[in-house]
């Protein structure tokens, strides 16, 4: 298991795609901050408490002793293997349209509990990239998010790099798709990567198989029934489907090879070096997640405060992402510098901060849990 990962809990309730430019923005006179109750503390007579919070490791799971049955004559029957259910690739027509989403609100219902008994992290991914990927922008369209209403809820990664870079195989697999989804339904409709490559990974997460899907790309070198190792070429970036610009559309997805069965790809791809992720939920004192939240981490150690925000997981009617086992997660920061920051956020005019440390090359899990003081919603 590489890395660490560490659990801090923040329990109070009162007081409380990518740019050239990379995903760190310094504030100063020139640039604006990222919102207001982001980038304004709190007056120095009314300081929001500080909470203590001791990390703690993820322990390993435990095996179970065996045990072994005594011989008998009796016949033993020998289960047969689940069937492997069929999937509708059938192009829907009409084409299906964006559904509302729940922000700047509760689910109606709670959010899965973290599992410590399911070993994390599993950064089981090298970058896809021939010439590394760029550090992922935390705010623009982050998993989960919809850019602001711009797009379609977000369940992968895009890496954008020049028309014609090649991109590689992330972990060992074996091919399963190569070509055009034009008369396949792999997306949200037909023709939504243009051309794909899916390689179903050799090694399994909780007993379930583990896709990684490469979309919008172009001059495909591999073919179904292939073996492949990391670094070998699979295709080239490119700008097929939907995509508008050039760039890599990146999934896991874990259990079946639908577009509904995603994770966060941030937890799967080996973090830069001498970086860290922060994996976080916020949700409510009943576990419900708030969706669609800004999030702000704020860096001091240098001569300028550093502000870098992303978004919690928006709610979705349609369930098409889905939080890590182990983390239960509903925001993630990727390619953190390992340090001390302030973790903020503003829920209905209340200010939460806490106190986090992003550790190199390994998950660093928070909770914040910000009551609510209205009924819980599934509307946007």
């Amino acid at each position: 298991m590489r890395g660490a990962i560490f659990f801090l809990l923040l329990l109070f309730f009162l007081t409380a795609c990518q740019t050239d430019n990379g995903n760190r923005l310094s504030v100063n006179g020139n640039q604006p901050s990222p919102e207001a109750a982001a980038a304004t503390l709190p007056p120095a007579a009314t300081p929001a408490p500080t909470p203590t919070a001791v990390p703690t490791l993820i322990p390993s799971p435990t095996t179970s002793p065996t045990m072994t049955a005594a011989p008998t004559s009796a016949a033993t029957l020998t289960p047969s293997p689940e069937p492997t259910p069929t999937i509708d690739r059938t192009c829907p027509d009409p084409s299906p349209e964006k559904p509302a989403y729940s922000r700047g609100a509760t689910a109606p219902d709670p959010w899965p509990a973290p599992d410590t008994a399911v070993p994390s992290p599993h950064f089981w991914l090298r970058d896809p990239i021939q010439d590394g990927r760029k550090p992922f922008e935390q705010s623009y369209y982050p998993y989960g998010w919809d850019s602001g209403g711009r797009f379609l809820l977000h369940n992968g990664a895009d890496m954008p790099r020049p028309l014609g870079t090649p991109v590689l195989a992330a972990a060992p697999g074996t091919v399963i798709v190569a070509g055009a989804d034009t008369e396949e339904l792999y997306g949200w409709r037909c023709n939504w990567y243009g051309l794909l490559v899916v390689i179903e990974l050799d090694e399994t997460w909780q007993g379930q198989p583990v896709y990684i899907l490469y979309g919008h790309i172009q001059n495909i070198q591999v073919q179904p029934g292939q073996r492949v190792e990391p670094g070998d070429i699979v295709a080239e970036i490119g700008v097929e489907g939907v995509s508008l610009v050039p760039h890599l559309h990146l999934e896991v997805r874990v259990g079946t090879n639908e577009f509904g069965s995603t994770r966060n790809p941030i937890l799967w791809l080996e973090p830069f070096p001498e970086t860290g992720v922060l994996a976080g939920r916020v949700v409510d004192e009943e576990g419900r997640p708030w969706q669609g939240i800004r999030l702000t981490l704020i860096d001091t150690s240098g001569e300028e405060a550093e502000f870098i925000s992303t978004f919690s997981y928006l709610g979705d009617p349609q369930n098409l992402v889905h939080p890590d086992e182990a983390l239960a997660e509903n925001f993630v920061f990727a390619d953190m510098p390992p340090g001390n920051y302030t973790l903020f956020t503003q829920v209905e005019g209340v200010e939460y901060r806490m106190p986090v440390e992003i550790v190199s090359g390994g998950i660093t899990a928070v909770e914040i849990i910000a009551k609510s003081t209205k009924a819980p919603t599934a509307e946007p």
